[in-house]
């Protein structure tokens, strides 16, 4: 580590300062043990001086290696993960969607992910590499125990056995999670996941894959297209019954072939 070599050669700068000082006064500067002495100095002077350039390069580079599109930590995990097709969406932060979700928790892929993190380090931070390596291990026991929580809450019926499961899963990831990372923040997801994942499967039996929002906004999106066709009404009311109408038979045509017609009118004796 830098921080101890630095603080080495500093300590033995100021020694042969002191001693290129102290052959001044007892020998005069143009005695050649003198010269040697002050030549070591200005030596190790100038070597310190680059060390500390060095550090301050290494700490500009930790500081870029995670830039997003930008540094090189980001780029060679960019670059693992269009190696097994997942691509970072450009909405909600560079989210993944569902398949690639999948795909990113597969084992190998995980170990692809963080190989491509050490070869990072060693080309751009080799002095920091086996740190990185050690962070790494925990990063793999972390995402292997949450691929299992997502293994089993993934599945569109869960039945009681798997419920269980899921609940020790969780306990486990959650518990690596605080000991691997213990001044790491909870977030709201992982709490969700942590005090109320295994109570609602074990209430509906159904895998979180179901509850998407993508139905809902496709949905959205079907009714402000009727609204706009049935702009021209004038009355709200009238104008929200066509639309649920219109909707009504696109999604259940033959509930609406169950509906009897309108009964005729009997024509009465004023009409005759």
């Amino acid at each position: 580590m830098y921080t101890a070599e630095i603080l080495e050669a500093k300590q033995s700068q100021q020694n042969l300062e002191q001693a290129a000082t102290y052959m001044v006064l007892a020998l005069g500067e143009s005695h050649p043990i003198t010269m040697q002495f002050m030549q070591q100095s200005a030596e190790r002077t100038k070597s310190v001086e680059q060390l500390e350039a060095k550090i301050a390069a290494s700490t500009r580079a930790v500081k870029k290696g995670f830039l997003f599109n930008e540094g090189p930590f980001v780029k060679e995990l960019d670059k693992a993960l269009q190696g097994f097709g997942v691509h970072r969406q450009q909405y909600f932060g560079g989210a993944f969607v569902g398949n690639h979700v999948h795909a990113a928790l597969k084992v190998s892929n995980i170990n692809k992910l963080l190989t491509s993190i050490l070869c990072a380090a060693r080309a751009n931070l080799p002095h920091k590499a086996e740190m990185v390596e050690n962070e790494t291990v925990k990063f793999l026991n972390v995402f292997t125990l949450f691929a299992k929580c997502h293994a089993i809450y993934d599945n569109n019926f869960i039945d009681e056995t798997n419920v269980e499961k899921l609940g020790q899963c969780i306990k486990e990831f959650l518990s690596y999670f605080r000991t691997a990372f213990p001044g790491a923040t909870i977030p709201i997801k992982m709490h969700m996941l942590e005090d109320h994942a295994t109570e609602w499967v074990r209430l509906t039996h159904v895998g979180f894959g179901l509850l998407g929002e993508q139905g809902a906004e496709s949905i959205h999106a079907k009714f402000n297209s009727l609204g706009r066709a049935y702009t021209a009404i004038p009355d709200r009311v009238e104008r929200l019954k066509c639309i649920m109408k219109e909707h009504l038979v696109s999604i259940a045509p033959d509930m609406v072939a169950a509906i009897p017609p309108p009964k005729k009118r009997k024509k009465s004796l004023d009409d005759t």
